[in-house]
């Protein structure tokens, strides 16, 4: 668990939040929760309902206080066993739009649990909206307003930092074996963009593979490197097999900055957030 998640559970406000949501928070005897989004278990943790779950998808990150021997690990979200989410005699299971398979979502409905499944964040907002479907769902929403408070605070930073108007970004995965994808439409990657008030190089849609000559002849103003190796850099990775890449406007203007891929597998989440508030500093 990050620093100020822990503050954050210190300091936790009494302020009783407002939402629009329709979700039935459990009953006193319900505390069996499976989380299938990596966002979503944070927020969880945030809300120090962490102790409550007892499975969690492949994406999800435990803090480092936790077994991971003590959590069932279900796999890949979209590829769900029934079976195994059952078996652990869930009273709520929450993840997002894109959990799977139809037929493992099918079986949960018809068993005696609550299922919620949320939007994608691609925004402060709708990161907002996610927390508060949560929170209601396990009676939380006092110490939610801490999370909605850190969020508004954090994200009016990364505005005051935006990038110059008309910044061209490219914003790369860095994947071990598999070269370099760059983000297009529709990607957390255009989304973190947009964010930093930049305008994405690609036109494609989802990720696409892109050598480093067009690279290059994209003129990128501002490079971003999502690598998931903590232990080197990826810029530094990124140069070393891509020396062309030195000629970018990015890189000799010292544009060229590095985020951890694994903070961004579940849209925009409070660990998205944090990061971005990093990035528009680095980038100022």
């Amino acid at each position: 668990m990050t620093p100020y998640r822990l503050s954050l559970l210190l300091l936790l406000a009494l302020t009783i939040i407002s939402s629009g949501s329709n979700a039935e928070p459990l009953a006193n005897h319900q505390h069996r929760i499976i989380s299938t989004d990596a966002g979503v278990t944070d927020v969880l943790f945030a809300l120090g309902m962490g102790s409550s779950l007892v499975g969690i998808d492949a994406t999800s990150v435990l803090p480092s206080e936790v077994a991971s021997d003590k959590v069932a690990n279900l796999g890949y979200h979209r590829m769900l066993p029934a079976e195994g989410l059952l078996s652990l005699n869930p009273d709520l299971i929450i993840g997002s739009e894109h959990m799977g398979p139809p037929e493992t979502i099918a079986a949960i409905k018809k068993a005696d649990l609550t299922l919620e499944q949320l939007p994608v964040a691609k925004d402060e907002k709708a990161l907002k909206e996610n927390i508060k479907v949560i929170s209601e769902l396990v009676d939380k929403k006092a110490q939610a307003q801490a999370l909605l408070s850190h969020i508004d605070e954090t994200m009016a930073l990364v505005h005051q930092q935006q990038l110059p108007a008309n910044s061209k970004v490219a914003f790369l995965l860095q994947l071990e074996g598999r070269g370099l994808r760059l983000a297009g439409k529709n990607t957390t990657g255009e989304d973190i963009i947009a964010l930093l008030g930049g305008s994405n190089i690609a036109q494609h849609n989802s990720y696409q593979s892109v050598s480093a000559e067009a690279l290059l002849s994209l003129e990128p103003d501002v490079i971003i490197v999502a690598g998931r190796d903590a232990s080197q850099s990826s810029v530094e990775v990124l140069l070393k097999n891509n020396p062309l890449l030195q000629h970018t406007p990015a890189v000799q203007q010292q544009k060229i900055i590095e985020v951890d891929g694994r903070l961004l597998v579940a849209g925009i989440s409070l660990s998205a957030v944090d990061a971005l508030a990093d990035m528009a500093k680095k980038l100022h």
